[in-house]
């Protein structure tokens, strides 16, 4: 009995871990950008990133790999059961100074949207910070900066 709970959780958490992920349609915010950072150095960013905000608690891995040949590194959070990708983060070397960046979240819990812009500053500062500070695009619709205008 015990076995057959055992087995019907394991299945039915597999199967969850199926309906996750950075799969087109599977609710996921992503991003391409032009950034001003060799793609090594991007690359030891993304991983610090990854590995300082995006693990949780709940056994998720940080894979990555770097071909400098291509001039062009990945790093992946995936899921503790099957490969589900919670994040991905793709840079592709331009020249010394420049990098494409593709960087993709779930979209929920901790890979969304404020993830995906902390990731962005991580590797364009090479400062992991598990917060976004700079402002975000696009701009607020009101103007927040300005003082109201006298009565």
């Amino acid at each position: 009995m015990i076995k057959a709970i055992a087995a019907a959780l394991a299945l039915t958490a597999t199967l969850a871990g199926c309906a996750v992920g950075t799969a087109p349609g599977a609710g996921a915010v992503n991003g391409d950008y032009k950034i001003p950072v060799y793609y090594v150095d991007g690359y030891r960013a993304a991983i610090a990133q990854a590995e300082r905000c995006l693990v949780g608690q709940g056994g998720y891995r940080v894979l990555h790999e770097i071909d400098e040949g291509q001039r062009k590194a990945v790093v992946r959070v995936v899921a503790p059961l099957g490969d589900g990708e919670m994040a991905s983060v793709t840079l592709a070397g331009i020249d010394a100074k420049n990098s494409n960046v593709r960087i993709s979240m779930w979209g929920n819990s901790i890979w969304n949207q404020d993830a995906l812009r902390a990731m962005r500053e991580a590797i364009t500062y090479n400062l992991p910070s598990c917060t976004a500070f700079m402002p975000g695009d696009p701009q607020p619709t009101e103007e927040v900066w300005r003082r109201p205008a006298p009565r």
